[in-house]
């Protein structure tokens, strides 16, 4: 893929709330909220689906299924590249599917 995750996640959002940010459908929501908080949502969609990753990956490499103290101290050594790694997989081969599923995933969280 040519562009980042992040600038992929942004297009994302913009083109899921892009119908709703017409002051024709909907009172509330405005062009200018494609710019700024929405922008703000896809950044932090993009920063949860690498952090995810990471930990899922440190999981795997340290040899539990769950959160333990040992594994948090030896996690918290070594995030840094786990986050590297997994946003370098993420910039190449993360799929518009998978941003759209997270980005579900985001806004029924926002419903609960």
């Amino acid at each position: 893929m040519s562009k980042s995750l992040n600038a992929r996640c942004i297009r994302r959002w913009e083109v899921e709330f892009k119908p709703l940010c017409d002051s024709k459908v909907n009172p509330y929501w405005r062009k200018r909220h494609l710019r700024g908080y929405i922008r703000d949502c896809a950044l932090t969609t993009a920063d949860c689906m690498v952090e995810r990753m990471a930990e899922e990956n440190a999981r795997v490499d340290f040899g539990i299924i769950g959160w333990s103290p040992e594994f948090a101290d030896w996690y918290r050594e070594r995030r840094e590249q786990y986050r590297k790694e997994a946003l370098d997989h993420l910039n190449e081969d993360a799929t518009t599917d998978e941003i759209d599923e997270e980005i579900q995933n985001e806004l029924e969280a926002w419903n609960d």
